[in-house]
């Protein structure tokens, strides 16, 4: 069989390797290839590289290609589905604007604490091609699952996971009805015995569970699972006590109760291995991360926050003094809801960067926050401002309510350059 993989980043790679395993005819179409492809795998590379794409057994469409860019009647997988249709285990998928991956991370850590084996993919962690041969039946797959990889998804998990679905990636989706159309499909295709646990108070989740032929667990509501008194609760039964709960923010508090929501059944109701689960939480990676203390001020990375709705969420999670650094390229957003919670919040200054800063002053100019300052050049510079600025018992927060790309290679480079500057003022 002839199959065309369109893009080679990370699906793309696993992709071209797993059906070349296969003993498939595989090639790589795609604008631009900085990476060598392994041998017996062959490419067509340039401004024409869909040309003739109908000709292929199989297209197999990379995360960041559009559909529309494709035959609509053609023979098109992708590796989500893929895995879906193949898997011989559980899947649980967790799909959401923010959160995605604390909550993937929390359900997997219970779920190795009530002694299940737990492998986890999609968006974080390993392509999940990769292990799919090694998947058993009694085997239990979680996935992060984004509008990308779901748009057109023909299949959906077994257990469906709907966080709260905010306004995002407007700069790829050609309108806001577009993007959250593609979410639905992480439960649209279930069936009666499957579940899809749902934020009961986003309305784009409700209705996408609404949708579902599964069974509906919805989270965040006094009579099922939900957050109190920094608890996690099911009805008035206590299940996490807030001693438990290692996470800052009522952001994290809500995806660790999805999370419960999600394994409540599948670990029969184990409080002790929904404790121990939960209590073994740390921070992902440029997720509010704490990185240190220097001086009598706290440094934390949370440049995963790409939307200013996530940036509310970081600055609601820490009420000290803060010194938030902010700017990137915007997908797009509005930044008058985030200019209105700076306005009321304790901030001490605020430093703005990346392409779209003057869009981010606008925005504050119209909610009366005329305090701040536009910083051009490179992170290091960026950090030893805000440590100039920045009083003993203050927080530095990176949340940068912005894509990186217009300056980082992604989020993780731009955590990562922010870590690097703030280790440099050690020394």
């Amino acid at each position: 069989m002839r199959v065309a993989v369109i893009g080679y980043g990370v699906e793309g790679q696993a992709a071209a390797a797993y059906w070349s395993r296969r003993g498939h005819d595989v090639t790589v179409c795609a604008p631009t290839l900085s990476e060598e492809l392994p041998d017996g795998i062959a490419s067509r590379v340039g401004p024409t590289y869909l040309d003739g794409i109908d000709a292929f057994d199989l297209i197999v469409r990379s995360p960041g290609v559009r559909p529309d860019l494709l035959p609509p009647d053609g023979n098109v997988t992708s590796v989500t589905r893929e895995f879906l249709e193949r898997c011989p285990g559980l899947v649980i998928g967790v799909t959401g604007t923010q959160g995605k991956g604390t909550t993937c991370t929390a359900i997997a850590s219970i779920l190795r604490a009530a002694g299940r084996t737990v492998l986890v993919g999609g968006n974080i962690g390993i392509p999940p091609l990769d292990y799919l041969d090694k998947v058993d039946p009694d085997d239990i797959v979680v996935l992060e699952l984004s509008n990308f990889q779901l748009i057109d998804a023909r299949v959906s998990p077994r257990v469906a996971v709907v966080l709260a679905v905010t306004p995002d990636h407007l700069n790829w989706h050609t309108d806001l009805d577009e993007y959250y159309a593609a979410k639905a499909p992480i439960a649209a295709h279930q069936r009666p015995d499957d579940v899809v646990v749902y934020d009961a108070v986003n309305p784009v989740a409700a209705r996408i569970a609404s949708a579902s032929p599964a069974r509906a667990v919805p989270f965040g509501v006094e009579d099922g699972f939900h957050a109190r008194d920094g608890q996690i609760r099911r009805g008035s039964t206590v299940l996490v006590d807030r001693a438990d709960i290692p996470l800052r923010g009522d952001h994290n508090l809500r995806n660790l109760t999805a999370a419960v929501a999600a394994v409540y059944d599948l670990v029969d109701g184990d409080t002790d291995a929904l404790v121990s689960g939960v209590r073994s939480m740390r921070p992902l990676p440029h997720r509010l991360q704490p990185v240190g203390e220097i001086r009598g001020v706290w440094y934390v990375n949370d440049s995963l926050s790409t939307t200013p709705e996530t940036t509310r969420a970081a600055i609601a999670a820490y009420p000290e003094p803060k010194v938030l650094i902010l700017g990137g390229s915007s997908k797009g957003l509005s930044f008058e809801s985030l200019a209105e919670a700076i306005a009321s919040a304790d901030i001490r200054a605020l430093l703005l960067t990346g392409d779209d800063a003057p869009r981010i002053a606008a925005a504050l100019r119209a909610a009366e926050v005329r305090d701040y300052e536009i910083v051009d050049g490179s992170m290091s510079d960026i950090v030893r401002r805000a440590a100039e600025i920045a009083r003993p018992g203050d927080v530095v927060l990176l949340s940068p309510a912005c894509a990186s790309f217009d300056r980082y290679r992604d989020y993780a480079d731009r955590g990562e350059q922010f870590v690097a500057a703030v280790e440099a003022l050690r020394r």
